[in-house]
């Protein structure tokens, strides 16, 4: 399942590791003066990335392997394309693909600072942001903003990750060349925490000899997909294939095969289930479930809104309050707002963080309550679903009340609430075509890849669309849901 939601992958290796061919249907090193005849408006194809557990590998022999290099090499054979691997540490792969025409970088983050220097091919991995820690520290944390306050946080130098902490405005930061680096800081207490990512801190662990159970991880936020990533001046019809070649492979297994994503679980069936429960019956409990859990928590706040307590300013009065709230929605954060956007939350108490420029803030200093707007929290690192309600004293707007919900425990409370028939699958939408959640397991469900899709779905509050999927035929019936506005829907594959 996944909500909206990049990261550079960390580096271990420091020094050139291989350099490879890979041709329509082969792969082979590569020999002085070998002629390689490519499929490709560029010719051959230079492929970067650096060595990366489970992603890329080198073994024994200095051939390259993981799950991201055997996705990249069928997507090259499928292709008709001809292209070079080479091995490097991260930074030196990351800026040879940004001036090298005809280059790509993998396994790479789609973040909105490399939006415009890169097209873009994928997804073809996943993972997390992870901040570990020594067992033996005593650090557990419920927050970002918890883990501002534990220590000096150890990350890659230029990663994305490191991006990530520099925007979040963390101050107590120290770089490093390489995750085992980090891994090693963190051992001899040179730093307090390491900012790695739940798919390669596993192997550095393993490879470098960490004792199991001495490094554990504290705090689990910000999913990221990963991308091949062409240099900017590659052909669009280049960056095209490429994705259509890897929406194929999704769509019969291949994907799944090679990278083991799913384990069989959250598979499409070719149809939906017949003879059963109507697609729209679904919609409708669907639209009708999202409703009620957005509405209620929005009731709950805006009855509190007109208590004494709430009104007098005073956090001291509001904290429990909001407490007893969230026992009752653990799938949320309560936070206390002041017209300066300045806010409280129940496990923080003040924040360092402000609000004051999030779309929804000037709504509800306006008097009105917002409920909908999809952002990633300051203070969890999490994609939230925001309901905000104003607190008002002699007309005007004094204090807001709000709740950040976490859009992956919505989408587990709603799929268990409705599980659905074979074949069919939910996915739901914001105002801007976003992806807030969906019931697929191990995949990201979008639009983005059908424009008029995603175009017609918008254009009308409800009916059935078509669309393209991994490669494969999709059909939805939708609604807009009358409390948040999004766009809830039904799918299945045709």
């Amino acid at each position: 399942m996944r909500s909206l939601c990049g990261l550079a992958i960390p580096l271990v290796a420091c020094a050139l590791l291989g350099i490879f061919v890979l041709a329509p249907g082969c792969m082979e090193q590569q020999t002085p003066g070998q002629k390689v005849v490519s499929g490709c408006p560029e010719g051959e194809l230079l492929l970067l990335t650096e060595e990366i557990y489970p992603y890329s590998t080198v073994d024994s022999a200095g051939m390259p392997g993981g799950t991201s290099v055997a996705v990249v090499r069928e997507m090259v054979r499928r292709s008709g394309c001809s292209a070079r691997i080479e091995v490097h540490p991260w930074n030196t792969s990351y800026e040879k693909a940004l001036r090298t025409p005809g280059a790509a970088l993998f396994p790479t983050a789609r973040t909105p600072d490399r939006e415009p220097l890169f097209l873009w091919a994928g997804p073809i991995g996943t993972f997390e942001y992870v901040l570990y820690a020594r067992s033996d520290s005593g650090i557990r944390l419920e927050s970002l903003e918890a883990a501002r306050a534990a220590g000096t946080i150890a990350v890659v130098e230029g990663d994305a990750r490191h991006t990530f902490l520099l925007a979040n405005r963390f101050t107590d930061v120290k770089t490093y060349p390489t995750d085992a680096e980090c891994l090693a800081a963190l051992q001899n207490r040179s730093v307090s925490l390491w900012l790695g990512s739940s798919a390669a801190a596993p192997g550095i662990m393993a490879e470098t000899g960490v004792a199991e159970g001495t490094v554990i991880p504290v705090y689990t936020f910000h999913r990221v997909d990963l991308y091949l990533a062409f240099q900017n001046t590659t052909s669009p019809a280049t960056a095209k294939k490429f994705q259509e070649v890897l929406d194929a492979m999704k769509a019969d297994g291949t994907y799944a095969r090679l990278t083991g994503a799913g384990e069989g679980k959250g598979e499409i069936p070719a149809t939906a289930a017949q003879g059963g429960v109507p697609a729209k019956t679904l919609l409708s409990a669907l639209s009708s479930l999202v409703g009620t859990r957005m509405h209620g928590i929005s009731a709950a706040l805006e009855a509190l809104a007109l208590t004494s307590d709430v009104r007098s300013g005073d956090w001291e009065r509001v904290r429990p309050l909001l407490v007893r709230l969230e026992s009752d929605h653990p799938e949320a954060r309560f936070w206390y707002a002041r017209p300066d956007g300045s806010y409280y939350t129940t496990v923080d108490n003040l924040t360092s963080a402000n609000i004051r420029d999030r779309p929804y803030f000037p709504v509800v200093l306006g008097g009105k309550t917002s409920i909908g707007t999809v952002v990633l929290s300051r203070t969890t690192g999490k994609d939230t679903a925001i309901i905000a309600v104003p607190v008002t004293a002699g007309g005007q707007v004094t204090q807001i009340l709000g709740t950040s919900v976490y859009c992956d425990s919505l989408g587990d409370a709603l799929a268990r609430s409705l599980p659905l028939p074979d074949g069919y699958y939910f996915f739901i939408l914001d105002s801007s075509g976003n992806t807030v959640l969906d019931s697929l397991q191990d995949r990201t469900f979008s639009l983005a890849g059908d424009p008029a899709a995603l175009a017609a779905l918008q254009a009308r509050d409800e009916g059935e669309v078509s669309y393209r999927f991994e490669g494969a035929s999709h059909r939805a019936v939708f609604t807009t849901e009358g409390v948040t506005g999004w766009k809830v829907a039904i799918g299945w594959r045709e």
